[in-house]
Formats: structure tokens, sequence, C-alpha cells
């Protein structure tokens, strides 16, 4: 039987899925194809026709994964730190594909990918966005306040805190704010984020 280009779109997204668990629950070393294609239930020779190596695999389950959350995080309009830092914790907390994501990112992906660039390109975009935001937001009652810190520098500490949160969701989970108190957490953070 002849295999359709649906079928094989569908054993290559499995795959996708199946790497983030496996990466994020065995890290590099751990997750080796065998597991991974059991994991997504197909054989190893499956696996190998859809990805030359593991890193190839996780380079695309990265990039499958943020093509699909960047839109989420981001929205149709440049994001202000206080949104974008409650819904990447809501994230964290409440959707396991986004944490493996996220952990595969931060702490795999250096591991395992000699080149890095692309990691470091996309995290430029998100910062740019994000200062964008920031600048958008500055009023000229703010800036009437006295200098402050420039949209740049914000934008890189909201990417440190990403960062640093997902490194929480995967050693102290319950360390990340509890749903009731995270959009208030988040937000005076944020707030303070710009005078600091």
């Amino acid at each position: 039987m002849r295999r359709t280009a649906e079928d094989a779109e569908r054993t290559r997204l499995a795959l996708l899925e199946a790497a983030l668990m496996a990466f994020e629950e065995k890290g590099w070393r751990g997750a080796t194809f065998e597991h991974v294609a059991e994991r997504a239930g197909v054989t190893r020779g499956a696996l190998h026709h859809h990805f030359r190596s593991k890193a190839a695999l996780l380079e695309a389950a990265l990039s499958r994964g943020w093509s699909d959350y960047g839109d989420r995080l981001f929205g149709d309009a440049e994001a202000d730190p206080a949104t974008l830092l409650t819904e990447f914790v809501r994230l964290l907390r409440d959707d396991r594909r986004f944490r493996a994501l996220a952990a595969c990112t931060v702490l795999v992906a250096p591991q395992a990918l000699s080149d890095i660039s692309q990691k470091n390109a996309a995290l430029d975009a998100w910062r740019d966005r994000i200062a964008a935001g920031i600048a958008a937001d500055t009023s000229a009652a703010d800036a009437a306040a006295g200098p402050g810190a420039a949209p740049q520098t914000v934008a890189n500490l909201a990417l440190a805190l990403l960062q640093g949160l997902t490194v929480t969701a995967v050693t102290r989970p319950d360390d990340l704010p509890q749903p009731d108190e995270l959009g208030a957490a988040l937000t005076a953070l944020a707030r303070g984020l710009p005078h600091a």
C-alpha cells in the first residue's frame, strides 16, 4: 500500500511532537532515535526517513513549535512585557507541549546544537518586538518623569526572565505563581521594569 503525502505529514508531525517530549524527559543524550520513534508509534526507519540526525530532528521540532506558539504569545500587536510574561507562565503551567518546547529551547538546544544562530535570531526578533511594544506604550508623562531604562534593555531583561521561568518550570514548578496570583504578580513586575 502506497503512503500518501498526508500520511507522511502526519508521521512527521507525530515525530516532532514525540521528539519534544522525549528531549524534555530524557535530555539530549537519553532521547535516542528508538525512544522517539517508539513514542511516536513508528519504526526507527520511518524516523530516519524523515530526519537524518537527532540534531535535525531537534531543530525541526523547535522550529515547528515556535511557529505555533509565537503567534499565541505575541498576537497581532506588539507584546507588552506584562501580557507576554503572563501568557508565557500560563503556558508553562498548563500546556505540556509548550513546557517541553520551552525546556528543549533553553536546556537541550545549547547542549545539542553547535550552531545556535537560528535560536539567537529568533530571540533577537522577540527582543525587538518586546522593545517596540514598550516604546509604543511610553507616554509623554513617562518621559516627563525622567529617564527610565531603554526599551531594548527592558526587552533583554524580559527575555532573561522568560528563560529563567522556563528553567523554574522544569526544576521547581511549584515556584511559579499560582493561577490566581499570576496576573497581578507579573503585571506588578512588568510595570516596574521600564523604570528600573
